[in-house]
Order: structure tokens, then C-alpha cells, then sequence
């Protein structure tokens, strides 16, 4: 039994970036993929059998990429799939934040992610998803993913990838890990998939992940219509259709999931906004605070002995800048559930169309795209 779940697009109104994506899920019979639908039901009704699943992130693949790029093996996979049109991920939408939203259930202030990096002032401790011991220290993460609720529900788990799942959550690892690697072939990680799908049952892993970056890596290089980003959407698409026939080899059914965190738009021509600019020559209210910029929002943090007073000034400057909003910690928009946690700061910057950066930025990934 398998499944699948496209990626999102950008769906912007003012003051806030959300993001869309297509959540589809598909039921099929191992022996037979156009498996009439009310036997694949019935087969997957059938409590008496022990459930297992693969959940497959493409990391960065927009709602739209089967439409755009038009892969195979996936699209094949959709059309056999019950479709939800539209699922808006977690604010922000960028990758660690939205993949333990994925496994866990809970919004980034709930579980503790806010960010791809933040300060977190309750452990005094930076967090960045480059940084090795942040990301596997456990007091960073809240709630429980899925691999340690199968741990709880004496499951084994396996993960090939998957933000969070190097750390000790709620308890538990899981059962079996890796450190992540990009360097380690795509066909590598599938074939450790399907190895750990053959062993003996009492071995056998419940619950197993698989995490793609080649699409979200091209897409943020050269843009989401780029031949690059369609180059790697049918690099991966391969990888899918080769996976699922090694699955439906397999004598018991496998629920497959494929999602995706966030997907993709087109910002080289944006207009950089830069934090460090808003400020004008007022050096010294400039030296009072902290930000963390990611393209389409910040995170503000008021260091100086008056923070209300600052923020207020701080405020008054965004206010003056077109494209940019900004929400006091209490103040941020209830659909984005981003007001609950300290390591959000004391204030957020948000924008739809203009591009959040400081001049003293290092070039990175995020040139053409952006999430």
C-alpha cells in the first residue's frame, strides 16, 4: 500500500507568507498498481496484518512541479491517489521547521524548531541545522515524532534522513539512523530502504524515512523553472518510479507517503531589503538588536535596556519601508501560530514580494528562489 503528497506553492497576501500544497494520497495493492480500489481498501483494512510505512520527503518540491515538470512516475502515482487540493504548512515555511511539523504534528513554536537557525534563550544556545551538536541535542525538540511514538508502541524505526532524527526525542531515537551526509547517493539511501523492508519480520522496521535535497537544492540555485530544477525533478522522479517497483515486489503492503516542506518562487529580481539599513545613521539603536533574516521573514531580538522603547522605534522605521511588515511577540497574526515560543525573539519582520537580507551577508543557496 502506498501513498503520495505533492509540494506548495506560494499563496501571498500582505502581511503574510503562506504557502499551499497539494496533500494526495494513494492506496494500492503491492501485487498490482491499478489494484481495484475497494480491494486495496479491504487489504488495508486488515488489522490482523502488521502496518508498514515509508514516508519520503522531496525536499522543495512545488505543488505544481507535476504540472510544470512533468515526472512520470510520480504523476502516475498521484492519479491514483485521493487528492486534498490544498494543505498550507507551517509559518516559516523552510525546511527543519516544517519537517517536524510533518512528524510530530505540532506547529514550529510548539516543537520547539522555529527556524533553520535561532537563539534559543531558555539554553542559552544557538541552533543551526549546520551545527552538529545543536541538532542532536534533544532539549532543543518538543512533542513526539513518529519514531519515537512507534518506540512507544514497541515499533522499530528507521531513518535515512530526516530533520530531528538524530537527536533523542521524547525519550527515544530511532531505532535505526544516520548522520546526515549529502553526499551518500540517492541510490545508496534506497537500496538501505529496501534492505531494511527484506529483513526477517521480527527486524523489520515499522516505520522508515527517505529524504531527497536535489530538487530543493537546484531550485534554490537556478529558480523552480529552471532546466536545472526540471533536470533534478526527473533525476528523483527515476528514483521513485525504480523504489516503487522494488516495493511491489515485496509479500506485504507498504503505505508510501511522499511530501514535501515547502516549495518555491522566483525572487532574483526582488528588491533586497537589508536589516542593517533600516536603521539609517542611528548606530547606536541599530547595536541593540539581533536579527535573524531568511528571505521572506526575520526574527528580531531587542538587547538594549529599554526594549519596549526600541522596538517601538524599530517599528515606526519598518513601518516607513514599503514591503515590509512587522509584529510584536503577542501581535503575530493568528494563522501563523508564531507567538509561542522565546526563541521566536521579541519581534518578527514579514514580507510577500521584497527580499529580507543585511549587507554583511555571506552568499549562500538562496539567490534565484526562495521559499
Amino acid at each position: 500500500m502506498h501513498a503520495w503528497l505533492p509540494v506548495p506553492t506560494i499563496k501571498s497576501q500582505y502581511k503574510r507568507v503562506i504557502q499551499a500544497f497539494s496533500l494526495t494520497v494513494s492506496f494500492f495493492a503491492t501485487t498490482s498498481i491499478a489494484a481495484d480500489l475497494t480491494q486495496t481498501a479491504k487489504t488495508a483494512i486488515n488489522h490482523n496484518s502488521e502496518p508498514y510505512v515509508l514516508m519520503i520527503s522531496i525536499d522543495g518540491y512545488r505543488h505544481d512541479y507535476n504540472e510544470v515538470h512533468k515526472p512520470k512516475y510520480i504523476t502516475e502515482f498521484a492519479e491514483k491517489s485521493a487528492t486534498v487540493n490544498q494543505l498550507m504548512p507551517s509559518f516559516p515555511t523552510v525546511t527543519f521547521p516544517n519537517h517536524l511539523t510533518l512528524v510530530t504534528g505540532l506547529y514550529p513554536s510548539n516543537h520547539g524548531i522555529v527556524a533553520n537557525r535561532f537563539y534559543n534563550p531558555t539554553l542559552d544556545r544557538h541552533y543551526a541545522l549546520s551545527d552538529r551538536d545543536a541538532v542532536t541535542d534533544g532539549r532543543f525538540y518538543q512533542g513526539v515524532p513518529l519514531w519515537s511514538l512507534a518506540a512507544q508502541q514497541d515499533m522499530k524505526s528507521a531513518t535515512y534522513f530526516w530533520p530531528g532524527s538524530e537527536a533523542e526525542i521524547a525519550g527515544h531515537r530511532p531505532t535505526y539512523w544516520y548522520t546526515y551526509d549529502g553526499r551518500i547517493p540517492n541510490e545508496d539511501r534506497i537500496k538501505q530502504v529496501i534492505d531494511w523492508f527484506e529483513l526477517p519480520k521480527q527486524q523489520r522496521r515499522n516505520f522508515v524515512t527517505l529524504y531527497f535535497s536535489d530538487v530543493d537544492s537546484a531550485g534554490h540555485h537556478h529558480g523552480p523553472l529552471a532546466q536545472q530544477t526540471y533536470d533534478a525533478v526527473q533525476y528523483i522522479d527515476s528514483l521513485i518510479g525504480s523504489l516503487l517497483a522494488q516495493i511491489e515486489t515485496l509479500p506485504f503492503d507498504v503505505n508510501v507517503i511522499i511530501t514535501s516542506d515547502h516549495g518555491m518562487a522566483k525572487v532574483d529580481e526582488f528588491q533586497r531589503i537589508y536589516t542593517d539599513k533600516l536603521f539609517g545613521d542611528n548606530e547606536a539603536l541599530k547595536s541593540r538588536f539581533t536579527f535573524i533574516n531568511d528571505a521572506a521573514y526575520s526574527m528580531v531580538r531587542a538587547n538594549g535596556k529599554d526594549k519596549q522603547q526600541d522596538l517601538l522605534a524599530l517599528e515606526k522605521l519598518v513601518n516607513d519601508t514599503e514591503g515590509l511588515a512587522f509584529y510584536l511577540k503577542g501581535s503575530v497574526p493568528n494563522n501563523l501560530h508564531f507567538d509561542a515560543n522565546p526563541s521566536i525573539g521579541d519581534a518578527i519582520l514579514v514580507t510577500n514580494d521584497h527580499y529580507i537580507t543585511s549587507t554583511t551577508a555571506k552568499p549562500g543557496v538562496i539567490r534565484q528562489a526562495r521559499v
